[in-house]
């Protein structure tokens, strides 16, 4: 009968060649396998990452504050004084859509920058989305005037207000179903500025979205700041 099933026979002397021995753990191997420093090597990481990857660095909420500032400002300034209401002037357009093009360069930069592989595949996808829903808002433009021919609507109320409603939107639905909760909150704050903005009227509105969106993004700015010092 095998030694390791004779219940009868005294124990060996000799070590249970059965039995596993237990594995030697060293001084090296404790401070290896430290838990303590296992986690801060991983918080690290997870900074750095974040760092490096943080497509929204809060420079940029400030230098967007200043773009809807003096996009929004000039036309407000330029169609301020019109009765009838007949639409924003050329210089005021020039400037706007000018503001607007070297804001679109400046992200284009920061983001080539920090994105690569898959990541910046996909933020092209969802970027190429919104301008596609952008591009329907002033489609839509056309169609009223088309319609009844009113500066007042086309020209004023809804190309100041619409795209703060409709890509603010989908800019909440994005946020909220990708657990964003603060950029969701901030895109619902858009939407609801946009929807009073247009009770200011044609002549109005352009001012009242300006300051507004200013507004939100400098409170933006200033929770990105805070976060960012916070991850520091």
């Amino acid at each position: 009968m095998s030694g390791r099933f004779d219940t009868f026979s005294p124990p060996p002397s000799d070590p249970d060649p059965w039995t596993t021995a237990a594995p030697t753990i060293t001084a090296e191997d404790e401070a290896t396998l430290d838990p303590r420093d296992a986690a801060a090597l991983l918080q690290e990481t997870t900074r750095e990452a974040e760092r490096r990857l943080g497509i929204r660095p809060a420079w940029l909420l400030l230098v967007a504050a200043a773009v809807v500032l003096i996009a929004y400002g000039v036309v407000w300034l330029s169609v301020r004084d019109q009765h009838p209401y007949v639409g924003p002037a050329g210089w005021a357009l020039a400037v706007l859509y000018g503001t607007i093009a070297a804001w679109v360069v400046l992200i284009s930069v920061v983001l080539g920058r920090r994105l690569s592989g898959r990541s910046s595949r996909q933020r092209r996808i969802e970027g190429l989305v919104f301008a596609a829903i952008w591009t329907c808002v002033y489609v839509f433009e056309g169609v009223l005037y088309h319609v009844d021919h009113d500066h007042a609507v086309a020209y004023g109320v809804w190309v100041a207000s619409a795209p703060l409603i409709v890509v603010g939107a989908a800019m909440a639905g994005y946020h909220a179903g990708r657990g964003n909760t603060s950029r969701a909150g901030f895109a619902v704050a858009a939407v609801l500025l946009g929807t009073f903005a247009a009770f200011a009227g044609a002549n109005a509105v352009w001012g009242v979205v300006g300051v507004g969106l200013c507004a939100l993004l400098l409170i933006g700015w200033a929770a990105q700041l805070r976060e960012d010092r916070r991850r520091a």
